[in-house]
């Protein structure tokens, strides 16, 4: 019976269902290389507050009649401060321009393979920009599967390897990277190597970084990975149960032809039997006819 439901399963055309599991799978694998370039990756925010009532005490020094009450002002300064908060958006979309703001800090054009290859402080980002370019190329090699055969077990090994490497990544980057920067642990000008005196001296005043994250494309793709291995596994259970019902239905018959064959069996052991006893008795009466002669 094994070597049968072997059989069935490869002889096993493809259903509507099967090719719409194939479809919808290819769908949201190629769905993640536009989000991944058209979307904003991190999310930050600077704390602009220090340098601008710095920039308001000078103002107020340089303004004001008497020099000594400017510089008390200055050394003692009101209570009300002014809050200003920007925020922005990176995505490879827009790289350009980001690098553009960088190398105007910088002195000259900024080489980001070194600065990505050879900056300790760079080290975890790079970590976990590496294990989301993996999780990327998975979606890339699920694309091609759902595309090329109908393999379910390997779609969800796929996209589960992608949803733990995506996990990991946010990870790394949260607490190697982005933490120690809110914390104020390190600063821009030491990160980015700003050797520039104006651009140093800028990055620093911008104050504190109080906002790091990976945005919308990130969790995203790992979205879409996470809802390919719902698909897949749900499409596996039902495939699964489909076939035990059929070797289920096959076990039955086999059964029902056993029980047939069993009963044809006893049938002919009867026959046989009686027809052994029927010659046993012919040869017991020839006997007794040879024993009264």
């Amino acid at each position: 019976m094994s070597e049968k439901l072997k059989k069935n399963q490869k002889k096993r055309k493809q259903t509507g269902f099967d090719i719409m599991y194939r479809v919808v799978t290819a769908v949201l694998a190629a769905a993640v290389f536009p989000i991944v370039y058209f979307m904003n990756l991190v999310y930050y925010a600077l704390d602009w507050s220090s340098m601008i009532n710095i920039l308001n005490n000078v103002k107020d020094i340089l303004g004001s009649e008497n020099l000594l009450e400017g510089i008390q002002n200055l050394l003692s300064p009101s209570t009300e401060k002014v809050t200003e908060i920007s925020d922005g958006y990176i995505c490879f979309a827009k790289w350009d321009e980001f690098g553009s703001i960088i190398n105007s800090f910088s002195s000259g054009e900024t080489n980001y393979k070194d600065l990505l290859l050879h900056n300790a402080d760079l080290r975890p980002l790079v970590i976990s920009l590496a294990l989301f370019a993996v999780v990327i190329v998975l979606a890339l090699v699920i694309f091609i599967v759902a595309v090329a055969s109908n393999k379910p077990k390997t779609v969800a090994a796929l996209s589960g390897t992608g949803v733990f490497l995506g996990i990991v990544s946010d990870i790394v980057f949260v607490i190697g990277f982005a933490n120690p920067i809110v914390n104020g642990e390190k600063t821009l000008s030491e990160i980015f190597n700003i050797s520039n005196a104006i651009g140093s001296i800028f990055a620093n005043a911008l104050g504190k970084v109080i906002e790091l994250r990976y945005d919308n494309a990130f969790f995203t793709v790992l979205f879409l990975m996470g809802a390919i291995l719902i698909w897949s596994v749900a499409v596996i259970i039902v495939n699964s149960d489909d076939k035990a019902e059929k070797a289920l239905r096959e076990a039955k018959k086999a059964e029902k032809k056993a029980k047939k064959a069993s009963k044809k069996a006893k049938k002919e052991a009867k026959k046989a039997e009686k027809a052994t006893k029927k010659a046993e008795n012919i040869i017991k009466e020839e006997k007794n006819e040879q024993e009264a002669e």
